[in-house]
């Protein structure tokens, strides 16, 4: 449900978690814009130990993204979440989380959304 610059869902992956994609009418996106910025220009985060998600929706429209980019953007938070990851944001976190979100997305048939963190993968350094 979008509701003044924020749609809401919860997490298709993981009841306990819930998806906030943050537009720019929103009183909040500029605060969210900045906090993915400094997470290496993240267009995605986890909220460590809140269960939730927030995702940049205007870079969602502006890049194009499929429901399967969110997909994999939902799986890849969780599984930092479940991997115990604490905010700290380095490439073998980075991996971990891929791997295990690939993981998460081919148990759940959605194998498109997993090749997408395949090629994610190759191009992490």
């Amino acid at each position: 449900m979008k509701s003044e610059g924020i749609l809401s869902f919860g997490s298709r992956i993981d009841p306990r978690f819930k998806v906030m994609v943050i537009y720019k009418d929103s009183i909040f996106y500029e605060t969210v814009k900045r906090s993915l910025e400094d997470l290496d220009n993240s267009i995605g985060a986890i909220m460590p130990g809140k269960g939730i998600i927030v995702i940049d929706g205007e870079r969602v429209e502006e890049e194009g993204l499929s429901d399967n980019h969110l997909l994999a953007i939902e799986a890849h938070e969780i599984a930092h979440e479940r991997l115990g990851h604490d905010g700290e944001r380095n490439v073998e976190h980075e991996r971990e989380a891929d791997e295990l979100a690939i993981k998460i997305l081919i148990a759940l048939n959605r194998k498109e959304a997993a090749s997408l963190l395949k090629d994610r993968e190759e191009t992490l350094q």
